[in-house]
C-alpha cells in the first residue's frame, strides 16, 4: 500500500494512496455510545455490603501447631514461586498469545469485510495545503490502478477533482 507522491505543473506536491483504514466517523456513530455513559458513575445503591456482626465457629487450642507452621510456611513459599513465574514468564506469555489471536482475528475479519463484500476501496489524494479528494473503487487491482492512474493526472495537471471524476467507476459513490 504505498504512497504515491507527485508534482503537479502547478509546483503542488501531492500523495496518492489507497486506504485501509476504517472510515472512523461511521464507526464512532455505530459504536460510540458507550462514551456517553463515561461521565455517570455506576450506580452503587443497590450494592448490600456484608456487616461485621457475624460469628463463626472453629476449632480451639494449640494442638499441632509446628506442623501447622511448617505447612503454612511451604504454602507461603509456594505462591510467591507461583506468583514470580506466574509474573515474570506466563502472565507475558499469555499476553503475547493473546496479541496473536486478536491481530490474527482482526486481518481474516479486514479480509473478509474487504474481500467477500466488496466493500471499496478508497483512493485518496492529499495536497500540500488543500483538502483530501478521495474516490472509492471496488477491487483490490482497480484500486492501485485508479492510485496510478490519479498520480499521473495529478503531474499532467489535472485538477484534483478532475482527477479523481476521470478514474471513477460508474457504480462507486463520490465522497
Amino acid at each position: 500500500m504505498r504512497t504515491v507522491t507527485v508534482q503537479g505543473t502547478n509546483g503542488a506536491t501531492w500523495r496518492v494512496r489507497v486506504v485501509w483504514e476504517p472510515r472512523w466517523r461511521a464507526l464512532a456513530r455505530r459504536f460510540g455510545g458507550w462514551r456517553r455513559n463515561r461521565k455517570n458513575g455506576p450506580d452503587l445503591g443497590g450494592l448490600d455490603l456484608p456487616s461485621g456482626n457475624h460469628s463463626g465457629g472453629g476449632g480451639g487450642g494449640w494442638g499441632d501447631l509446628g506442623d501447622d507452621i511448617a505447612i503454612g510456611i511451604a504454602i507461603i513459599v509456594g505462591m510467591i514461586v507461583f506468583g514470580v513465574l506466574f509474573w515474570w514468564f506466563l502472565l507475558p506469555l499469555l499476553l503475547l498469545v493473546l496479541d496473536v489471536v486478536v491481530v490474527v482475528v482482526l486481518l481474516i475479519a479486514g479480509i473478509v469485510g474487504r474481500v467477500l463484500f466488496r466493500r471499496p476501496w478508497i483512493v485518496e489524494a492529499t495536497g500540500d495545503g488543500g483538502a483530501p479528494v478521495a474516490a472509492e473503487v471496488v477491487g483490490w487491482r482497480a484500486a492501485l490502478r485508479s492510485r496510478d492512474e490519479i498520480a499521473d493526472r495529478l503531474r499532467l495537471g489535472y485538477s484534483p477533482q478532475d482527477a479523481v471524476t476521470a478514474v471513477q467507476l460508474p457504480g462507486a459513490q463520490r465522497l
